[in-house]
């Protein structure tokens, strides 16, 4: 994924209204994909409104602060944490991030954007970072296409 292409998903991958269900739907699929594939277990971090309103950790998976760090490195830029790390270069302060060890400028932080505005967060781990990114950003476009 290049540049553009994240530009393009960040204003694709938008609602007109989030809720919990539909952090529910989006994390069941999430997981639904890692089990078809046999791949590496993953974390699930989703936060809507300052409210954590899912956590998973699948068998296997290690407590770490990869999701944290995503979340921070989202909800601080307003973009994908792939985002940050495409433009890590341009932006001298996504650049200062990634020797600061509560950011993670790498894939699989995605904000959850309503009507223009970033309500909140929803990160996976435990993959490669971009495999992180392409998992959340498939299942949050199925999920969008299913609502409308």
């Amino acid at each position: 994924m290049d540049k553009i292409e994240i530009v393009k998903q960040e204003q694709q991958l938008q609602f007109e209204a989030f809720t919990h269900e539909t952090g529910l739907e989006i994390a069941l699929r999430i997981i639904k994909k890692v089990k078809e594939k046999a791949t590496k277990p993953v974390g699930i971090r989703i936060v809507h409104k300052g409210a954590l309103i899912f956590y998973y950790s699948m068998d296997g998976r290690e407590e770490n602060t990869w999701l944290a760090r995503k979340e921070k490195t989202v909800l601080d830029s307003g973009h994908s944490s792939l985002y940050t790390y495409l433009f890590a270069d341009e932006v001298p302060e996504y650049k200062e991030w990634e020797s600061d060890e509560s950011y993670a400028i790498y894939g699989g932080g995605f904000p959850i954007i309503e009507k223009g505005e970033v309500t909140g967060v929803i990160c996976v781990s435990g993959l490669s970072h971009r495999e992180d990114h392409r998992l959340l950003a498939e299942s949050m476009e199925e999920v969008l296409a299913a609502q409308y």
